[in-house]
């Protein structure tokens, strides 16, 4: 997806790149003298910059201001690639995982290894300017694009880039603590010697983690990405998995598919969730579905599937937090699965926030907006709350979707409220013969005071009947079939 529609604290995402970044990231400026300070290392295993590069930089820096920008992108790659093999301009790249890497934004150039864009092939990135001024924003959308590589290099620290035009170079580090990300900047004075260090350098001195996938993992294809991973089928054995990629790389999700798994056999339930494995210790799941549509979420049939897989999860002490449309997996158009429990926290819980964002219910976002993400309370009835909103949410006009996905995207909580209660709300969600009364009397006016109630609604079961009297109306109205 291009936009992010769920939040895992509040440094938030950037937007795409022809907006630039809109919001900006805290970052400090580093009291290093020197780029092998800044790096935290002795010293620099790099030869002197050679006579060709010192001549090159002092032509672009001049033909900066008169060349197009494209112009100088090319020659700019030509230049590198005499120096690191390794670094390709990526300003028009297209493929699908860079796009997903990088959520749609695209840095003007990326350090991989083996010309792959898997997470943890990519080591670097460099912004390139045509301006005589390097703004503060310039330096926010490369921090981005560092804290993006991070989020999903399995066991990275940190990763460093640089923002050079031709006259200044500016290096930047995202590094992450304990699930927080911070930022530094530290402004070099000697342009021409730390850009050929750089570039030089030992891929381990910025940052990068030796990792790989086993060679019998055969990687088929791209299935999507969530807020802090990547996820792409495999075949092993003859069968075909979906693994997921992330910095943590957490087995939470299979303990608690284990959990969940005990309670259905010790209850003989026929309810069927993602059956999830280790093998070479990375957790693998089944069936490999695709990401349900919009279409085939306001199916009757799916949600009632979802709300069971739901209860399961539940009964066994789990709020799942991120329920929405991209953690929805249709299997061979037969079963919907709920799938991604890495957010999920107990009931009751309060503390920073990690989940879905367009369809968290109102008190969560309120609580968002309050606390700046960092004291947000997590109950059972949300989870219900974001399977009704994710069902209305599908049936918004396009331009509405858009508009919600980019206000989650720059996490203002409090304009979603209100924009997502007006289009709700709106004659223009029903199908042309549904009553706009009943509709805010058996559907809205319902949900909002499950929401008032949120705290002390603990009984999964009256949750469980009070939603589907919900679904009911909305099939009545002639919002599912």
């Amino acid at each position: 997806r291009n936009l992010s529609d769920s939040v895992r604290s509040h440094n938030t995402q950037s937007s795409s790149k022809s907006k630039r970044s809109l919001i900006q990231h805290l970052y400090s400026e580093s009291s290093a003298e020197t780029l092998e300070q800044f790096l935290r290392i002795d010293s620099l295993k790099v030869d002197q910059p050679s006579e060709d590069f010192k001549n090159i930089i002092k032509i672009l820096a001049t033909e900066s201001n008169c060349r197009s920008e494209n112009k100088t992108s090319y020659k700019f790659d030509d230049v590198l690639k005499i120096f690191n093999s390794s670094i390709t301009f990526t300003g028009d790249q297209r493929r699908d995982d860079f796009e997903h890497l990088f959520r749609g934004n695209r840095p003007d150039f990326t350090w991989v290894i083996e010309d792959n864009f898997y997470p943890w092939k990519v080591v670097s990135i460099i912004e390139k300017k045509k301006n005589i001024t390097i703004t503060p924003a310039d330096i926010s959308q490369m921090l981005e694009y560092l804290r993006l590589i991070v989020r999903v290099s399995p066991k990275r620290q940190y990763a460093v880039g640089c923002l050079t035009n031709y006259k200044r170079i500016i290096f930047g580090k995202a590094s992450i603590i304990n699930d927080k990300f911070t930022y530094e900047r530290f402004r070099s004075i000697n342009l021409v010697e730390d850009f050929w260090k750089f570039l030089r350098c030992n891929s381990i001195d910025l940052g990068h983690v030796k990792f790989s996938v086993p060679d019998f993992f055969k990687i088929e294809s791209l299935l999507g990405g969530g807020t802090n991973s990547m996820v792409y089928q495999i075949a092993y054995n003859n069968n075909k998995y979906a693994m997921k990629i992330s910095n943590k790389m957490s087995k939470k999700e299979f303990d608690i598919a284990q959990e969940m798994e005990a309670y259905i056999k010790e209850y003989k339930l026929s309810v069927e969730i993602i059956k999830m494995d280790i093998k070479e210790d990375f957790v693998l799941s089944q069936p490999v579905g695709k990401m349900i549509k919009n279409d085939d979420i306001c199916k009757k049939e799916y949600i009632i599937q979802i709300l069971n897989q739901l209860v399961i999860g539940q009964k066994v002490g789990r709020v799942h937090r991120d329920i929405r449309i991209n953690n929805i997996i249709l299997y061979d158009n037969s079963y919907a699965y709920l799938i991604d429990w890495d957010s999920s926290t107990s009931n009751g819980f309060k503390g920073e926030y990690e989940g879905a964002f367009i369809t968290a219910s109102t008190p969560v976002l309120r609580q968002y907006s309050s606390s700046k993400g960092k004291e947000v309370s997590a109950y059972y009835a949300d989870d219900w709350m974001s399977i009704i909103y994710m069902i209305l949410l599908s049936r918004c006009r396009k331009e509405d979707q858009v508009l919600l996905k980019s206000l989650a995207s720059n996490s203002m909580a409090q304009d979603l409220i209100i924009d997502r209660q007006e289009i709700l709300t709106n004659e223009a969600i029903l199908p042309s013969q549904g009553n706009l009364e009943d509709y805010k009397q058996e559907v809205i006016n319902r949900l909002i005071e499950i929401e008032s109630e949120r705290e002390n609604l603990r009984d999964i079961n009256v949750l469980h009947t009070r939603c589907m009297k919900i679904i009911e109306a909305m099939d009545k109205l002639g919002l599912i079939s």
